[in-house]
């Protein structure tokens, strides 16, 4: 048997991506097993799958040590991981970094391995500073892959959950620049309603979409394009690009919306 205590970094989580990343060694599916079959218990009493743990909780897996020993070891190093980040910030709880155009925030069906949140990830284990926690650290907002900018992050437990809740409370705003076709004389908002058209894998307007709403002011302007200052109140998958494409400016050099 096992028993390891909740720490900091651990509270929040539901007990089944606990013990994933605890053992990285079983597959979800022995994972779930080990639940269902009373080897996970958290503070003496037989745990249920999507349970929360929480901080000073005792989380007892009915494991041989020899055992762990073996499947508590990560498959991933991190080898051969691209780790040079633009940091822009950095603490305990919280890492801000600069994405380039071209790089995915997170892994498609195209390319796993050099991700945003990979380089960040293998950034951090070679400081040492995933060697002995189980959360991972993961993005609270996301850029498009040929969107440069701030991405931020949440290396604990609560830091997560915190900067998600300012995002979706608007408590932390998200602004963007933004070179589009024509000349966008005065400042403007688009409120239309958004929807993903999954087989062409693109956003379109229609009432029966989300909400979505984006403000607008022009900045600059050269022959028949100008620079937009974006201000976006929803976070919709492609909000800018149908947005500005539905008022017949699409964003200069965009194939998909263009």
């Amino acid at each position: 048997m096992v028993e390891v205590e909740i720490g900091v970094m651990e509270a929040g989580k539901k007990i089944h991506r606990y013990v994933r990343q605890l053992l990285p060694g079983v597959p979800l599916s022995g994972i779930h097993k080990m639940i269902r079959t009373g080897r996970v218990k958290v503070n003496g009493k037989k745990a249920k799958p999507d349970d929360l743990i929480q901080l000073g909780d005792k989380v007892r897996l009915y494991i041989a040590e020899e055992d762990y020993k073996e499947v508590s070891k990560s498959p991933r190093k991190y080898g051969g991981v691209r780790r040079d980040i633009e940091v822009i910030y950095e603490d305990g709880d919280v890492l801000i970094v600069n994405k380039p155009a071209g790089l995915l925030t997170h892994g498609d069906k195209e390319e796993q391995k050099d991700t945003l949140v990979n380089r960040v990830l293998a950034y951090l284990y070679h400081k040492n500073e995933l060697q002995e926690q189980v959360f991972t650290p993961a993005p609270a907002n996301r850029l498009d892959r040929n969107t440069s900018g701030i991405v931020v992050f949440g290396k604990t437990g609560p830091a997560i959950r915190s900067l998600t809740a300012d995002i979706s409370d608007h408590l932390m705003g998200k602004w963007y620049l933004a070179l589009v076709q024509g000349l966008v004389k005065s400042a403007g908002e688009i409120d239309s309603k958004l929807t993903r058209d999954v087989q062409r894998n693109r956003t379109v307007v229609a009432e029966s979409g989300k909400e979505a709403v984006t403000r607008y002011e022009p900045k600059a302007a050269a022959g028949r394009t100008t620079v937009v200052k974006i201000q976006l109140i929803h976070g919709r998958t492609h909000q800018i690009r149908a947005h500005f494409q539905s008022i017949g400016h699409p964003l200069v050099g965009d194939v998909k919306y263009g």
